[in-house]
């Protein structure tokens, strides 16, 4: 009688789970942009900056206050200048598909919006460059330069020239967004001409506009 060894066979290896992928978070520059483009991006702050005249007698320079105010395409913006002893506070509001503005507190005009919106803006496909962090609004926020000048119209910002405001020019804009990209606040310099007290003169405008909420905007169209 053969006697038989019963042999086994090997068990089957476990297979080797395969590693869940851990996401790759999103840069601030892209984190930025996401929340800039949603379509219920909303904001308001505080304006802040200088301006500087150069005038055939001399140069002089004065502060610039004001406040601003975004929510979807709508916008609203009250910038005040003094210079030379003068004020001159320049009111501008997009509501759907009006603008209104009006200067030292006159009356209101209206006419069609530009269409051009701040969420247009960033999501136009802009190059935007990371700066690094420096100090601003009193914290540490990462600085987004626009690369391009060329393409850049304040109205998208709710800001337009004035009466008798001639050949407004944007020489910087760069905006500030903290770690995970939430808007901060942007910075502009511009120029432009105007006639004061009857004399050619050219203006170099510094403004800082910090956001100090991004929820509970209101923004209604002028009604007188």
């Amino acid at each position: 009688m053969l006697t038989g060894v019963l042999i086994s066979a090997p068990a089957a290896a476990k297979p080797t789970p395969t590693p869940t992928p851990t996401p790759t978070p999103m840069s601030t520059l892209d984190s930025f942009k996401a929340r800039i483009t949603s379509s219920d991006f909303q904001a308001q702050g505080s304006v802040v900056g200088s301006i500087k005249v150069a005038l055939i007698i001399g140069s002089s320079s004065g502060p610039i206050t004001g406040t601003f105010k975004v929510k979807g395409g709508d916008s609203d913006v009250s910038i005040s200048s003094k210079i030379l002893g003068i004020t001159a506070t320049n009111d501008n509001s997009v509501v759907g598909d009006w603008a209104y503005s009006r200067m030292n507190g006159g009356e209101w005009t209206k006419a069609p919006a530009s269409g051009k919106t701040l969420q247009g803006f960033v999501g136009s496909g802009i190059v935007l460059t990371d700066e690094g962090v420096e100090t601003k609004f009193g914290k540490q926020l990462h600085r987004l330069t626009v690369a391009n000048m060329a393409d850049v119209d304040l109205s998208a910002f709710g800001i337009a020239a004035g009466p008798g405001q001639e050949s407004l020019t944007v020489s910087s804009l760069s905006f500030w967004a903290e770690d995970d990209g939430t808007p901060a606040g942007l910075s502009i310099q511009a120029s432009l001409d105007q006639k004061i007290f009857n004399t050619p003169s050219h203006e170099t405008v510094t403004l800082d506009i910090s956001i100090d909420t991004l929820s509970g905007v209101t923004i209604t169209a002028p009604t007188s």
